[in-house]
């Protein structure tokens, strides 16, 4: 039988791996709070599970699979209570979408889509827009900015997406509905209206 390689130390994890975990939670999650809670929270579950460690890893793959773990379980948490606080209105009783379009499906008049006329604009511009699209997706609830980032910044699967976030294929289309719809109303707020 071969002896494990890899061994834990940690009393070295805060000066090996934090900041590399910190770097990886603020990436997933674009909260800085969040992530120091989240690298706490790998943390201590690695401490209450160090006597499962088995070595088969090494310490920074088992601490990242940790966090990972974590941040799959927030966002799970956070899509379980959008799913609840939506599950009291139905697709065609939903006072969001109703705002926007009429009972046929058709755009309200006063919500019909505006011509943006994107042409080819100066990279200053493009960077600016990048900004201004970067500030509307944080206003997002937390369930619709982790599916977008996931889904149009990541380019994640439409099935990893539901598997990590815990959420039907159902509820992944209304979910990247109401974001793309919050996401044109501000931007037209915040970029072409100005």
């Amino acid at each position: 039988m071969l002896a494990n390689k890899n061994t834990l130390n940690p009393d070295n994890w805060i000066n090996n791996f934090s900041d590399e975990l910190y770097r990886y939670a603020v990436n997933k999650t674009s909260d800085a709070s969040l992530a120091e809670d989240l690298v706490q929270e790998t943390f201590l579950s690695a401490l209450k599970s160090a006597k499962n460690f088995k070595g088969l890893s090494s310490e920074r793959t088992w601490l990242f699979t940790i966090l990972k773990f974590k941040i799959a379980d927030y966002y799970r948490k956070a899509s379980t209570k959008f799913e609840i606080a939506n599950s009291k209105m139905s697709l065609n009783n939903d006072l969001f979408l109703e705002n926007y379009f009429k009972k046929n499906g058709e755009w309200k008049a006063s919500t019909f889509p505006n011509d943006w006329s994107l042409n080819d604009s100066t990279a200053i511009e493009n960077e600016e827009l990048a900004q201004v699209l970067n500030i509307c997706i944080d206003k997002l609830p937390k369930a619709q900015k982790a599916l977008i980032l996931m889904k149009l910044v990541e380019e994640q699967e439409t099935k990893e997406v539901c598997k990590e976030l815990n959420i039907s294929s159902t509820n992944y289309w209304v979910i990247i509905h109401r974001a793309k719809l919050q996401l044109r109303v501000c931007l037209e707020k915040k970029w072409f209206n100005s």
